[in-house]
C-alpha cells in the first residue's frame, strides 16, 4: 500500500463515530422525536429532509463498523431489486438505498429517511428474487406510511438498555463492539417502530401494488410468510424479522388472495441464484464444494485451486458470455492465474455489452493501475467521475492514479472530495488551501477548487 494510500485510510478512520457522535444521535431520537418528524403540509420537504439525514447517520454508523456489505456487483443487485420496486411510487421525494447487512440472523429494516437493511441471513431463506422482492416491497411501504415516524411521535425515549447496548458496542470495538452497536441499532428499531396490526397489513397491502408494478410476482409474499412460518415452527425463538413484524393467519390469507387478483410477474432474467452464490462467496471463509456449478467453482477460487476454477468457470462464461456474475468471477481467477492480458480482455468484452457500467469499469481500472497502465486507469477513471461525481471510492482511485502520476494538485483535488462526501469538510477546506497555495496548480485546477471551497463554506 502506497503512503498516500495509507495517509487516505487513516483519515477515513478517524472519521468513524465515536462514543459522543452515538450519544448526539440518541439525544437526536429523543429530544427531536415530535419536533424534528417529517410531516405532511407546507414544511414537508424540510422534514423530508431532516428524515433522511436521520437515516443517513444509522446508516452510516452501520457502515463505519463494518456492518455493510459493500461487495459493488451484490450492492448492485440489491440495489436494482430495490428501485425497480420504487417505480410505483409517483412523486417519490426520498432517495433510497437499500444495503445487505453482515448478520446471519433472519431480519430486514427500514430506517426513516428510505434505508433499508436485508440481513444475508434473511437472503439465504429467500429462494426468488420475488421472495425478496415482496420483503423490500413491505420496508419500503413502511417508509412512505411513516409507521415508524408515528411509533416515534407517540414515544419520547429511546429504551435505556438499548443506549447503554450502543455505547457498550462502541466503547468495546472489535467483532463483540460491533455486534453490540448493531443489537443497539436493531433494538432501538425496534422500539421505535413498534407496528400495529393494521400497519403490517396496511404495508402488506401496499408492498404487493408495489410488486405488481413493478412486474414481480405477488405470490412471493404469501411465499415468504409460509418460509418464515416453517422457520418459526416449534419455537420461533431467534427469528429477529417475527419480532418486528408479527405473523398471523389473516396476513398470509391476505396476501394470498390479494396476489390471486393480480397479474403473475413477468419473465425478467433473474440472477438471483447467481446473487445467493456470490454473497456466499464473499461471506464465508471456507465454502463447501458443492451445490450449483457457479458456487463449485467459487470453492475453487476461494481454496486456491486457480487452474480447477479456470476450467470450470472458461465453461460458463463461453456458454453465457454477456452474464456478469459469470464474467467478473472468471477475470478475477485469471488475474490470481497471472493471465492479466486475458483478463483485461474479458472486462473489456464485458463492457461492450454493458457501456459505463460502474461494477466492470472499477474491476478494469484496478486491473490497469496494478499492471502500472495509469494514464488508461485514468480515462475510465474519469469517464466514472462523469457518470458517478458523488461517489467516494471513484474520487480514493482518482487520488491514488494522480499521485501515481505525479500530479499533486489533482491529486489533492481529487482527495478533497473524497473527504467532502465522506463528512470530512474541514479536511476538504484545508486540502483546497493547498491547492490554492501551491505554485505548481494552473487555473483550471485553482478556479475549480475556489468555487468547491466557496461552497463548503456556504458563501
Amino acid at each position: 500500500m502506497s503512503e498516500h494510500s495509507r495517509r487516505l485510510q487513516e483519515f477515513a478512520l478517524s472519521a468513524r463515530p465515536g462514543i459522543v457522535a452515538i450519544l448526539l444521535l440518541l439525544i437526536s431520537f429523543t429530544a427531536s422525536a415530535r419536533s424534528d418528524l417529517p410531516s405532511l403540509g407546507e414544511n414537508a420537504s424540510i422534514n423530508i429532509e431532516r428524515e433522511m439525514k436521520l437515516g443517513r447517520s444509522v446508516y452510516k454508523k452501520l457502515l463505519s463498523v463494518g456492518l455493510v456489505e459493500t461487495d459493488p456487483l451484490l450492492d448492485r443487485y440489491i440495489n436494482d431489486l430495490g428501485y425497480r420496486l420504487l417505480t410505483g411510487i409517483d412523486n417519490r421525494v426520498r432517495e433510497y438505498r437499500f444495503f445487505i447487512v453482515r448478520d446471519d440472523a433472519v431480519n430486514a429494516f427500514a430506517v426513516p429517511g428510505g434505508y433499508i437493511g436485508v440481513n444475508r441471513g434473511l437472503i439465504a431463506q429467500a429462494r426468488t428474487q420475488h421472495q425478496l422482492a415482496s420483503v423490500m416491497a413491505h420496508e419500503i411501504a413502511h417508509v412512505e406510511l411513516r409507521h415508524g415516524l408515528d411509533s416515534m411521535e407517540k414515544g419520547s425515549e429511546v429504551n435505556t438498555k438499548t443506549i447503554l447496548a450502543m455505547i457498550a458496542g462502541l466503547a468495546l470495538g472489535g467483532e463483540a463492539g460491533s455486534a453490540l452497536l448493531y443489537g443497539g441499532i436493531a433494538g432501538g428499531q425496534q422500539a421505535m417502530v413498534n407496528f400495529t396490526r393494521d400497519n403490517e397489513y396496511e404495508a402488506d397491502r401496499i408492498g404487493i401494488e408495489l410488486m405488481g408494478d413493478a412486474h414481480f410476482d405477488p405470490h412471493g409474499m404469501a411465499e415468504f410468510f409460509a418460509i418464515m412460518g416453517k422457520l418459526s415452527g416449534s419455537s420461533g425463538l431467534g427469528i429477529e424479522y417475527l419480532r418486528t413484524h408479527p405473523l398471523s393467519n389473516n396476513r398470509v390469507a391476505e396476501a394470498l388472495g390479494r396476489a390471486q387478483n393480480m397479474p403473475p410477474g413477468g419473465n425478467q432474467v433473474d440472477d438471483f441464484l447467481l446473487f445467493k452464490d456470490f454473497l456466499q462467496f464473499v461471506s464465508r471463509d471456507h465454502l463447501p464444494d458443492q451445490g450449483s456449478d457457479f458456487l463449485r467453482a467459487l470453492a475453487s477460487t476461494q481454496a486456491a485451486e486457480y487452474d480447477r476454477a479456470d476450467k470450470m468457470l472458461a465453461d460458463l462464461y463461453s456458454r453465457d458470455s454477456d452474464n456478469i456474475w459469470y464474467g467478473i468471477a472468471f477475470a478475477e481467477n485469471l488475474e490470481h492465474l497471472g493471465r492479466e492480458t486475458e483478463a483485461e480482455l474479458v472486462y473489456r468484452g464485458l463492457l461492450d455489452i454493458f457501456p459505463g457500467d460502474y461494477v466492470l469499469s472499477m474491476h478494469l481500472l484496478r486491473l490497469l493501475k496494478q499492471a502500472g497502465q495509469n494514464e488508461s486507469a485514468l480515462v475510465i477513471a474519469r469517464q466514472l467521475e462523469n457518470r458517478f461525481p458523488e461517489n467516494q471510492q471513484v474520487y480514493f482511485e482518482l487520488s491514488e492514479i494522480y499521485d501515481s502520476l505525479q500530479q499533486p494538485s489533482l491529486r489533492m483535488m481529487a482527495e478533497a472530495e473524497f473527504h467532502r462526501i465522506t463528512g470530512n469538510p474541514r479536511q476538504a477546506i484545508r486540502l483546497y488551501d493547498q491547492i490554492l497555495d501551491s505554485p505548481e496548480t494552473n487555473l483550471a485546477t485553482e478556479s475549480e477548487a475556489r468555487e468547491k471551497r466557496l461552497i463548503l463554506l456556504g458563501r
